[in-house]
């Protein structure tokens, strides 16, 4: 191609495709007319655009990049997503997203600094992506004709989004899944008013400019409890995943996580419920035979819990939790323990 699009690490094909297409003064339609056949180009930030093996490598050529140097820029090109469609280069738009991928708008203060235009869509492990250099909160709702919050008036949520960075990168897919956890754990408190501490209502009240609904922020305002959620549960995993944990452990580990619900004016016994719930699905032998033990000192990696073990690592937080309540759900009688059980059961 005459022009070249820069690389934008996270970016999804489509999004690519749509600036390269874009410098050069095609049609998105033409350009993937020489990637490969397939039907019709669909706007990139409602779906993602599929390649199989060849087209990759047809796409390679005409960006003058190898196809391992695009497959670590561009997720959607990695081996697991390509099509087994063959044996020529094949493209698939399709009109719905049927592999559960989020596509999220790019912050725009980082695109112009990179000489971008504002119109980016990265792939993303969950609805929302966190800008902690420019304190923005990135979605693709655009509730309300924003496509960002601003951060300003809350940063602790850009350091609990510091703080969970240092855990995943400490405790690798270990700790992408115990965030997802504990993320779902907030769900559920958030999704029974009388269960939500007031911190949260108190966060969303400080936010400005247009917000949008309730569900949009829900994440947000819930974010810093998380990510200190995540951390508490970090420790039980490490050491029940060493064979270092008992029953003793986990009554002194829960009055501990009981002491935090408090202080954050959650009921401490239908809070801890929630947990207790999450606990059940964390009693198992937590290692398969053959499997190394999480290794101490600095690199503590915790392998992710089954039945994800073998989860690549840009599945998404709500296939990756191991809990069934999500943002959004019909609020239930906080009183009503039985559908807790159940719902973690399922």
């Amino acid at each position: 191609m005459p022009r070249q699009a820069r690389l934008i690490s996270g970016e999804s094909t489509g999004s690519f495709v749509g600036r390269l297409a874009g410098l050069n003064g095609m049609p998105v339609d033409e350009v993937l007319g020489m990637v490969g056949d397939g039907a019709k180009a669909m706007e990139p930030q409602f779906t993602e655009v599929y390649l199989n093996a060849q087209a990759l490598e047809r796409l390679s050529v005409m960006t003058g990049r190898t196809a391992e140097v695009l497959q670590r820029a561009l997720p959607s090109l990695q081996g697991h997503h390509l099509l087994d469609d063959g044996p020529g280069p094949v493209w698939r738009w399709p009109q719905w997203e049927a592999k559960g991928v989020f596509l999220v708008r790019a912050c725009e203060l980082c695109a112009v600094s990179k000489r971008m235009p504002s119109d980016v869509y990265v792939v993303s492990v969950t609805r929302w992506r966190v800008c902690a250099r420019h304190g923005r909160w990135l979605d693709n709702l655009r509730e309300a004709g924003a496509t960002w919050l601003s951060l300003r008036a809350v940063p602790e949520v850009v350091e609990a989004h510091r703080q969970r960075v240092l855990l995943e990168r400490r405790l690798g897919g270990g700790g992408r899944a115990l965030f997802a956890d504990a993320l779902h754990l907030a769900a559920g408190w958030w999704n029974i008013p009388a269960l939500s501490p007031p911190v949260w209502s108190a966060r969303r009240a400080r936010l400005t400019g247009p917000v949008g609904s309730d569900l949009r922020v829900a994440p947000l305002v819930c974010y810093p409890e998380a990510v200190h959620l995540a951390n508490t549960m970090a420790v039980r995993e490490r050491r029940r995943m060493r064979g270092t944990w008992s029953p003793r452990h986990d009554a002194a580990w829960l009055s501990e996580v009981g002491r935090q619900l408090q202080e954050w004016k959650i009921p401490v016994a239908l809070g801890l419920w929630a947990v207790e719930v999450w606990m059940g699905h964390h009693s198992a032998p937590p290692l398969a035979e053959g499997m190394q033990l999480p290794r101490q000192g600095r690199s503590r990696r915790l392998p992710v819990p089954l039945p994800h073990r073998d989860a690549p690592a840009d599945t998404h937080l709500e296939q990756l939790t191991c809990l069934t309540w999500r943002f959004g759900d019909e609020p239930r009688d906080p009183d009503d323990t039985e559908t807790w059980s159940v719902a973690g059961r399922a």
